[in-house]
């Protein structure tokens, strides 16, 4: 049993690599096959267009096995308190990627989202949901919901903020990116829209960041007055 479960989690960490790798592959390709119509080589970009449909096709069937294996594992690993409704161990949640964050940031990257107006940052959004972009240019702010790929779940509750070290707060009363779920949110500024490509201001992410959604910032429904800045207004 225990080979049983080891050869899963092989499995299932080959599987994210396989599929992050095959993302880096749809990234150079969209790079190359821009490049080919600009030169006037359309039949090569044609062509890349047919890999980077079939790269994107593959990844969806390796997304599908991730999911299988994970209903397959909580199915053998259920328990008696499943019948009482508790969760035996953690509950696993399938997200899909809906494409990448491109950024500058290969080896660090800043705390909090820095305001440039460089064409750095874009979030290339995966062509099947490309039609999800309709109407998205008419705001000027959105949200990006990001996973943390390259930040290990943090394993306490209490963090420190970098700017004072002498306070403790809750991970969940903090920006810590050192969370139970490894997920990132950040407010832009949106450029543009170029096919499937959204163009912002800089985002404190590193660069083939795992993209998770993106929503519009509404001032009507989304600015508070007097929020306050909590804790952190006591720091100053």
């Amino acid at each position: 049993m225990a080979n049983e479960i080891n050869d899963i989690e092989k499995l299932r960490v080959l599987l994210g690599y396989w599929e992050n790798h095959n993302i880096e592959h749809i990234s150079e390709n969209i790079k190359w096959k821009e490049k080919a119509r600009k030169a006037g080589l359309e039949e090569a970009a044609v062509s890349l267009e047919k890999v980077i449909a079939l790269s994107e096709k593959v990844n969806e069937h390796i997304q599908s096995a991730r999911q299988s294996l994970l209903k397959d594992h909580v199915h053998h690993d259920g328990s008696a308190d499943t019948k009482h409704g508790h969760e035996a161990g953690h509950l696993h949640i399938l997200l899909h990627r809906i494409g990448v964050i491109r950024t500058p940031y290969t080896d660090e990257a800043p705390r909090q989202p820095v305001e440039k107006e460089t064409d750095d940052f874009i979030l290339i959004v995966n062509e099947e949901y490309r039609e999800g972009l309709k109407e998205l240019d008419k705001f000027e702010f959105i949200y990006v919901l990001y996973y943390l790929d390259r930040v290990k779940p943090g394993s306490s509750l209490i963090v420190s903020p970098p700017f004072d070290r002498d306070v403790e707060v809750g991970v969940f009363s903090s920006r810590s990116p050192g969370r139970p779920n490894p997920v990132g949110l950040s407010i832009v500024r949106m450029k543009k829209i170029v096919e499937n490509k959204v163009y912002i201001t800089g985002i404190d992410a590193f660069d083939m960041t795992p993209l998770l959604d993106i929503k519009p910032y509404m001032e009507k429904l989304d600015c508070k007055a007097g929020a306050g800045n909590g804790w952190a207004g006591k720091t100053d």
